[in-house]
């Protein structure tokens, strides 16, 4: 149990076991969380997930693929222990338009649909994993601390919402650990700053690695993906911020950790995208953060006539070492 000294908790899921997608909602409801965060899984989903299991443990034999169609046939192991005597070229299959399971004969399909409600309508620790990061992730506050998995830093503030996850897992036959983090409990506290420093260094290293690939190949990014890596990146910013504040950490410190040779986050947290902008298109900026400004105004940027710009146009035509201008506007601050 965490206590009144305690700034939050490391919250992580362990012994999770195959459920129904029916069990899966009515715990949710039990729980007092949204049954909508247990979507059903997609059809074409599910049948490839059934048909896969149903493959490796010798049950079926696929016949064909067209652009519309699988199609597929019970293997001579299934119809003889099941006493079925249907003609070989008997077979099912998964219309891609229709979304549906289709048989030659009411006897095949009565099977095959047994089948599938078997192998298809279940909810692996996989998927539970994801509803529960789906409730974490759509909630302000939380800091998602691994990729894998569902690890995440809970505010004290967010304690009732970790308490119905718990016991939403709890009624599936999982398990959810908890290790509260105070003040004094540095070991905890520094464990969970290294694993969000490792996730958050490697989140960068991603879209350096895109940007690289995109140059390399002769690729043009664009305006909306440009965009798009830009809001990926004052997202991060958010994380650190959030995480820094109620840990009481450094966030500048944090930021120094994270920085990537050619993506740095504290020139994000400096400036808006625009001034970014300019000082890419004047060569001050370079690497995967200047590709992501540049390709996101696409040309458009009047690159010293703006507002924000002329304020940074002591930068634009000083030195190589770059001091932003701490300009109000989208990028998130970051006091402790």
């Amino acid at each position: 149990m965490t206590t009144n000294l305690s700034l939050g908790t490391v919250f992580f899921l362990d012994g999770l076991v195959p459920v129904t997608t029916d069990r899966v909602r009515s715990s949710l409801e039990a729980s007092g969380l949204d049954p909508q965060m247990a979507r059903d899984l997609a059809k074409r989903f599910c049948f490839s997930r059934a048909k896969n299991k149903l493959r490796d443990d010798g049950l079926i034999d696929e016949v064909g693929e067209t652009e519309t169609r699988w199609t597929w046939q019970l293997s001579r192991r299934y119809r003889e222990e099941n006493r079925l005597g249907y003609e070989f070229e008997a077979a099912f299959w998964f219309d891609k338009v229709n979304q549906s399971v289709g048989a030659d004969n009411t006897v095949l399909l009565e099977k095959v649909q047994a089948l599938f409600a078997q192998y298809g309508a279940l909810y692996l620790a996989g998927d539970i994993t994801k509803v529960v990061r789906r409730i974490f992730d759509a909630q302000k506050g939380m800091v998602k601390l691994r990729h894998a998995g569902a690890i995440y830093f809970v505010p004290r503030e967010n304690r009732t919402l970790m308490d119905q996850v718990a016991a939403f897992v709890r009624d599936l036959g999982g398990q959810c650990v908890t290790v509260p983090v105070g003040a004094e409990n540095t070991m905890v506290r520094d464990k969970a700053l290294e694993m969000l420093v490792e996730a958050v260094r490697g989140d960068l290293a991603r879209v350096v690695g895109e940007m690289k690939t995109l140059e390399a190949q002769g690729d043009a990014l664009t305006p909306r993906k440009a965009r798009n890596r830009w809001e990926e990146l004052t997202a991060q910013l958010e994380r650190i911020k959030l995480f820094a504040r109620s840990l009481s950490a450094d966030a500048a410190g944090l930021l120094g950790q994270v920085r990537d040779s050619e993506l740095d986050l504290a020139l994000v947290a400096q400036a808006d995208l625009d001034v970014i902008a300019a000082l890419a298109h004047a060569g001050k900026v370079g690497g995967a953060l200047g590709q992501i400004v540049r390709h996101a105004y696409a040309g458009e940027l009047p690159p010293i006539r703006s507002a924000r710009v002329r304020e940074a146009r002591v930068v634009l035509e000083g030195p190589e070492t770059i001091q932003l201008p701490v300009v109000a506007g989208r990028a998130p601050a970051l006091e402790a």
